[in-house]
């Protein structure tokens, strides 16, 4: 059963509805970013249809929409403002929207040298499993009170409830933004990145990609066109950025089976295994593996199924736990969700 849910009335008599026949609930956004476990449950819930920005305020840097409100919407917004959302995240398609990017937890290139976009994330409303809506943290950076459920929420895909709106901190948009690339290897495509980031440079984005690395500078036009100046190398322009975020290079859109391994940027690299890394080497990209990465890695990261076909091998989407993770999960999973009524499923079995 599919439901486009416009007002939170609406929202819970379906909560309600999915209680009373013993049934749970598929949470869902624009379907730019679709979950990636085998939710069990039958009644689909859409969010897309409660959209619309509540609250913005330019001059404080904060802004609250609905869950269902469009990115793109949400950007040209801010954009009028000169302001622009904390680690630029990624636009999958049109019809992308806010709450599901809270709850994926993306984000873009800008993230190693502007945050996360949980780091953005100062308050969420969400509906309970009683039907029940709840506020947690503020609309406002100083609120610190309590427990930070609202970055919780980040990153959960729906497993604690349906996001109805959520409060976001903004950043203003630099006055000039400039990129190149250097021809080099990784060695010193590593030492490049961290006399950069040892030191106020600018830099908002780096990635290493056919012996190619490529640096954007941010800030304003004399401090950016002195540093493009300094690395030499050749322009090129900052379309390349969203290409690489929103999956659309060449080699992504080829890719069938397609891995993210997050580790610590000073974990030693081999540019065969991994075609693509960016966040400053703690990002790298596996494309169409013939066996499961996982069982042969000894690093500190953990790895991430982005995208499978069905011909390939069998695998979990997301890093397996410990024990003593799996038993923090199940705590947090039940006091938010005890009856197991959003996303069942979606990330781990028995979740």
């Amino acid at each position: 059963m599919t439901n486009l849910v416009t007002s939170v009335d609406q929202f819970a008599e379906l909560v309600r509805t999915a209680i009373a026949s013993n049934q749970a609930l598929t949470i869902c956004g624009g379907g730019t970013r679709p979950f990636p476990g085998d939710s069990k449950a039958s009644i689909e819930l859409h969010m897309s249809g409660y959209a619309g920005v509540v609250d913005y305020r330019p001059e404080e840097l904060v802004v609250r929409a609905r869950s269902g409100t469009r990115l793109t919407d949400l950007k040209t917004l801010l954009g009028a403002e000169g302001q622009m959302l904390v680690s630029d995240p990624p636009v999958h398609g049109k019809t992308s929207t806010i709450g599901g990017l809270i709850a994926t937890g993306v984000s873009g290139s800008r993230r190693p040298y502007a945050g996360a976009i949980r780091d953005a994330v100062l308050g969420v409303s969400l509906l309970l499993q009683d039907a029940t809506q709840a506020e947690f943290g503020g609309q406002v950076m100083k609120n610190v009170a309590g427990y930070d459920v609202s970055r919780l929420v980040c990153g959960s895909f729906g497993m604690l409830g349906p996001i109805l709106d959520v409060s976001l901190k903004v950043a203003p948009k630099p006055e000039m933004e400039a990129s190149v690339s250097l021809e080099c290897s990784p060695m010193r495509a590593k030492e490049i990145i961290e006399k950069l980031t040892r030191r106020v440079s600018g830099i908002s984005a780096s990635c290493y990609l056919e012996g190619q690395l490529r640096l954007r500078f941010s800030g304003s036009e004399t401090a950016v066109t002195k540093e493009i100046s300094g690395q030499g190398g050749e322009s090129i322009g900052n379309g390349f950025w969203a290409e690489l975020d929103n999956q659309t290079l060449a080699s992504l859109v080829a890719t069938k089976d397609l891995w993210r391994l997050s580790t610590d940027p000073s974990e030693p690299f081999s540019e065969e295994r991994f075609p693509i890394a960016d966040w400053g080497f703690g990002q790298r990209w596996l494309l169409d593996p013939e066996v499961n990465p996982r069982d042969s890695y000894g690093g500190v990261g953990h790895w991430t199924r982005v995208r499978r076909s069905e011909a390939a091998f069998s695998a979990e989407t997301f890093h397996p736990l410990s024990p003593l993770q799996m038993r923090l999960m199940r705590r947090v999973k039940s006091a938010f969700d005890s009856e197991g009524l959003f996303n069942p499923g979606c990330m781990y079995p028995g979740l």
